[in-house]
């Protein structure tokens, strides 16, 4: 399976310094890979919206997952689900992390 793996980008007023390496969204890419997936794992703290895009238009996820480390990301996080269940319709989307819970 195509597994598409999304950390939402920074928060508006955060400085570089807060930005964190996303490890739990990496956690996830190694076990899925394991499992026998294909993963690809976007970024948005450090790659453009246009990154995104163009990855979903290539990859065509079969399954897309976003990471919610912050409630403030959420409205972000569900845009970006729309996006790419408009570019890919059959693609499952799911989320994880803390703010999820």
């Amino acid at each position: 399976m195509r597994v598409l793996l999304v950390h939402p980008s920074a928060l508006m007023y955060s400085e570089i310094f807060l930005r964190l390496e996303p490890l739990g969204l990496e956690r996830v890419a190694g076990a899925a890979r394991d499992a026998g997936h294909e993963v690809r794992v976007v970024d948005r703290q450090v790659l453009s919206e246009r990154v995104l895009r163009d990855e979903v238009r290539a990859f065509r996820p079969e399954a897309l997952g976003i990471s919610l480390n912050y409630l403030a990301n959420i409205p972000e996080a569900i845009e970006l689900a729309v996006k790419v269940k408009r570019e890919v319709p059959d693609c499952f989307v799911f989320f994880g992390g803390h703010s999820v819970s």
